[in-house]
C-alpha cells in the first residue's frame, strides 16, 4: 500500500494560519489534498494535525484524519520523521503493511499530482529508496556553502573534482514539496537515505510557502496558471 501523509500542524512560526491561507480561492492544504488524490497511485491521502480545524477542512477535501496528532508532536522544531513515523503506526494499527510512504508538505500547494506520480516512477525506475524534490538554485555547487563561526564550507567535493565554476555540477535546494520513502528505510530512522534520487522541479512547483512573501509568489503563481 502506498500512503500519502500530509503533515499539517495548527501552528505556525513564520506565518499565522499558514495551512489555511487562501490560494486562487481555497485553503492551502487542499492544493496538495486534492493533488494526492489524483495521483494515480496513491492508496490514502492521510492528513496529520492537531488542529480541528485543519481536520475539518481536511476531511471536507477528501482526506482521511484518523487520528489527532499528540500536541508534543506538535512544536516548531518536531522533526518531520517523528511526525511521519507516528502517522504509520497509527495507520498500520488497524489497516495492511505500507510499503512505501509519500511526505507531500501543505507549503508546497502547487506541485501536482503529476509531480507525485513522477516521484514514484522515479523511485522505480532508479532503483532508489528514496526521492527528494529539489529545485535548482541557478549557481554552480563549488561556490555554495555555509558559513560557520566566521568561516565559509564548501560542499564537499570528491577528491580530482574539477572545482572551476563552469566545470561544477549545478546547485539544487530541498524544496519540501515530495519526500517518497520506502518503508523497511522509515525502521532505520530515516526519510531519506545517503543517496536519494533527485526529482527536478521548477517554476509554481518549487514555491515553499514560509512567510508573506512566499505567499503572494504562491498566489501570483496561481492566478497565472489559471488564466
Amino acid at each position: 500500500m502506498i500512503v500519502a501523509i500530509i503533515p499539517a500542524r495548527g501552528g505556525s512560526r513564520g506565518l499565522t494560519g499558514k495551512n489555511l491561507r487562501r490560494i486562487a480561492g481555497q485553503p492551502m492544504i487542499v492544493h496538495t489534498i486534492r493533488a494526492a488524490l489524483d495521483a494515480r497511485r496513491i492508496d490514502r491521502v492521510i492528513v496529520s494535525t492537531d488542529d480541528r480545524g485543519i481536520r475539518d477542512v481536511a476531511t471536507a477535501a477528501g482526506a482521511e484524519v484518523p487520528f489527532l496528532r499528540p500536541e508534543q508532536l506538535a512544536a516548531d522544531d518536531t522533526p518531520t520523521f517523528d511526525v511521519i513515523e507516528h502517522a504509520v503506526r497509527e495507520i498500520e494499527k488497524s489497516g495492511p503493511a505500507i510499503s512505501v510512504i509519500v511526505t507531500l508538505q501543505p507549503t508546497s500547494p502547487l506541485r501536482g499530482s503529476k509531480e507525485i506520480d513522477d516521484a514514484l516512477a522515479l523511485l522505480d525506475s532508479s532503483r532508489a529508496r528514496s526521492v527528494v524534490s529539489v529545485a535548482a538554485l541557478g549557481l554552480p555547487a563549488s561556490v555554495v556553502g555555509s558559513m560557520v563561526d566566521g568561516r565559509f564550507r564548501g560542499l564537499p567535493m570528491t577528491a580530482g573534482t574539477d572545482a572551476r565554476r563552469q566545470a561544477a555540477s549545478p546547485a539544487v535546494r530541498v524544496t519540501g514539496a515530495t519526500y517518497v520513502t520506502r518503508r523497511d528505510l522509515l525502521d532505520e530512522g530515516r526519510l531519506l537515505d545517503d543517496e536519494p534520487a533527485a526529482q527536478l522541479t521548477s517554476g509554481p512547483a518549487a514555491i515553499d510557502v514560509d512567510d508573506l512573501g512566499d505567499l503572494r509568489a504562491a498566489r501570483r503563481a496561481a492566478a497565472g496558471s489559471s488564466e
